[in-house]
């Protein structure tokens, strides 16, 4: 039977100044070639679309071409297109604090207010980077609505109806509070843009369209980037040439979809009905706490992990963050500087002239030994009384220490991986340490599960390298606590790895006497949880101000391959410096200090017949096409105290 719905049909284009790929000497051509032909567009055949920009791309927009700024204000003063909120810069809230993206929101809302007169109820989740704890932010700065891929949380959700795609649905933040999203389909749009750069024939894009919106009331034509029409940024050697006028391809789209009675173009705040019934859905899972744009090769490691150098850039960010936060008066102008070093596009296909511009500005990014972070204190051994009973079994080469808060065994063969870690808060009970091989019944499992480990892959060396290997413990007491370490000789140079216990807590570090961070997958602090009759459970903030608890239903892992050049499929935000895990009641809050080196926690469960693998761990370098040489490679450490769930929950 045929469609006698018409559904309605909505478009946004995203304006960005500060794209990666493109130097600020490119800023007037793009205007020209791309900003200026979507305003013509708008203006000469009255098609009501959404334009999302940030304030710092309007202001680059007014320091070339004020005549677009006064254009642009003329059309939305008369109602001819919407602005579509972004905030002050394109910065990945999931992977920020709370209190960062709350001031990126607000002042992008003062800073078009004050160049447009405008102020927009709607806004545009920058790269689709969407989680639970985010959407308060939205909700809290006063939005009625965010604009969502819908394409990777459905894929996400079993529980998604399909049919919730084709109109505005309601998603539930952290609070328990909801916001009204208007979908973005990443399919969508990738076909939009094959038919502008001529990939696709008009019959083509139509015989889609029409499979599309069958049974639809809404559907989003286009939501992606305008400087992908009539400019050429050359990041990939796989760009399509620009042989054609695409923008004269999108009017006469555009304009044909306009004068068919099988569609209807609104804007995309028509969309939302007062009266319309929305269903409420969950975007976040355990295994997706974070959800992005388009493929699965997009995860948040791209701006966190990878890239020229983002470990060391975004504990930068952090540092000044922590700086503003402790500063009584605090100027909109260093709250925008900070959201400014913040943003996506520092961190993924950035121009060569970029990031040495970067560089000359703060040229911490490229030293790390400034950054005065936790280490062991190696120089002076003291042999103090202290309340640590430890004792050396020289047979096994395993070094037993016993306190009345807590009780580590660790492996002399195994490059200080843990045994067994217990807490008194616990009844002693081991909630950390190894499984031995032959553990899991299965051959797929036959290992021996470390706890508090490094493995790092490298892709030009083609190697694994770990610091699973024999040592020799060195051991200093204080009156208050106790430091144990030893040196480790890796393939990518020597490693000096620490533990200082003091009362419940076990600080773990990791000190690279190599700083030159390959190319390549750095995870460490594997924790191993022994209780294996059941799945985990995690909770952490990603970008909001509230704990987000997962409990693991089925199998995920968060570090498992997308491709053979993407290393891994999602992560956590742990935007406050902390994650915690367990396993029933029993958990570990885990901390550290994220100015110092912004790791980034990734977990996993998987099922082995009746029994659990369940684990944590954290991250300092993912690869993926974004990751290039010459990053740097910071030392960690963090730390590990008991917790109930009932703490947290």
């Amino acid at each position: 039977m045929a469609n006698t719905l018409i559904p309605n049909v909505y478009a946004i284009f995203h304006l960005n100044l500060a794209f990666s790929s493109i130097d600020n000497s490119e800023h007037q051509r793009v205007v020209d070639l791309c900003y200026w032909p979507l305003l013509h567009l708008i203006e000469g055949n009255s098609i009501p679309l959404g334009i999302e920009l940030t304030a710092y791309t309007l202001e680059c927009i007014q320091a070339v071409d004020p005549s677009w700024i006064a254009k642009f204000k003329s059309l939305l003063k008369d109602n001819h297109c919407e602005l579509i909120a972004s905030g002050d810069s394109q910065i990945i809230g999931p992977l920020i604090p709370s209190k960062v993206n709350m001031q990126n929101l607000l002042l992008g809302q003062k800073s078009y207010q004050a160049l447009l007169g405008y102020l927009p109820k709607i806004a545009y989740i920058n790269e689709q980077a969407v989680s639970a704890g985010l959407l308060d932010c939205y909700i809290d700065c006063g939005f009625d609505a965010v604009v969502v891929e819908w394409d990777n949380p459905f894929s996400h959700n079993a529980d998604w109806a399909k049919s919730s795609r084709y109109q505005p649905q309601q998603l539930i933040a952290a609070s328990g509070r909801t916001i009204k999203v208007i979908w973005n389909h990443a399919v969508a749009f990738q076909k939009f843009q094959r038919y502008a750069h001529d990939e696709m024939t008009s019959i083509e894009y139509f015989e889609f369209l029409a499979r599309a919106t069958n049974d639809a009331s809404a559907f989003s034509l286009y939501g992606s980037d305008a400087e992908v029409f009539n400019y050429r940024p050359g990041r990939f050697s796989t760009e399509t040439k620009l042989d054609i006028d695409e923008w004269q391809r999108i009017e006469l789209l555009f304009t044909a979809i306009k004068e068919q009675e099988h569609y209807r173009w609104v804007s995309p705040s028509e969309l939302l009905s007062p009266s319309a019934q929305y269903t409420r859905l969950k975007v976040q899972t355990p295994a997706h706490p974070i959800s992005v744009k388009k493929q699965a090769k997009y995860n948040v490691t791209r701006w966190a992990l990878s890239g020229r150098n983002d470990l060391s850039l975004n504990s930068l960010c952090y540092r000044k963050y922590l700086a503003l936060k402790d500063t009584p008066l605090v100027s909109e102008q260093q709250w925008r500087e900070l959201c400014r070093l913040w943003a996506s596009d520092l961190r993924t296909h950035l121009t060569s002239i970029r990031y040495q511009e970067l560089l000359n500005y703060y040229p911490v990014v490229s030293n790390p030994t400034v950054i005065a972070g936790p280490k062991a204190n190696l120089d002076s051994a003291n042999t103090a009384k202290s309340d640590y009973q430890v004792h050396h079994c020289s047979e096994r080469n395993t070094l037993t220490v016993e306190h009345p808060q807590l009780k580590l065994v660790l492996s002399g063969k195994r490059g200080m991986a843990i045994k067994s870690l217990a807490f008194a808060r616990h009844n002693f009970e081991p909630i950390i340490g190894t499984l031995p091989h032959g553990f899991f019944d299965h051959i797929s499992y036959a290992a021996d599960f470390y706890s508090n480990h490094l493995v790092m892959e490298r892709y030009s060396e083609r190697d694994r390298v770990t610091d699973l290997s024999q040592c020799h413990f060195n051991i200093n007491h204080s009156d208050t606590n106790l430091l144990i370490s030893t040196e480790i000789m890796t393939p990518q140079g020597k490693l000096t790895k620490w533990y200082r216990l003091e009362g419940e807590q076990i600080e773990c570090g990791f000190d690279f006497e190599n700083q030159h961070r390959p190319e390549a997958t750095i995870r460490l602090g594997y924790l191993t949880l022994l209780n294996s009759k059941q799945r985990n459970w995690f909770a952490c903030h990603n970008g909001g101000n509230l704990l987000e608890i997962y409990h693991a239903e089925q199998d995920f892992n968060h570090g498992s391959p997308v491709s053979s050049i993407v290393s891994a499929n999602s992560a956590l935000g742990a935007t406050e410096g902390v994650f915690y895990t367990g396993v029933d009641n029993l958990g570990l809050k885990i901390s550290w200090s994220p100015e110092f080196c912004a790791a980034l926690p990734m977990l996993s469960s998987q099922a082995i017949d009746d029994s659990y693998l369940n684990r944590a761990w954290l991250s300092l370098s993912e690869a993926d096409e974004t990751l290039k040489a010459d990053g740097q490679l910071l030392n960690f450490s963090y730390q590990i105290t008991p917790c109930f769930k009932t703490d947290i929950s």
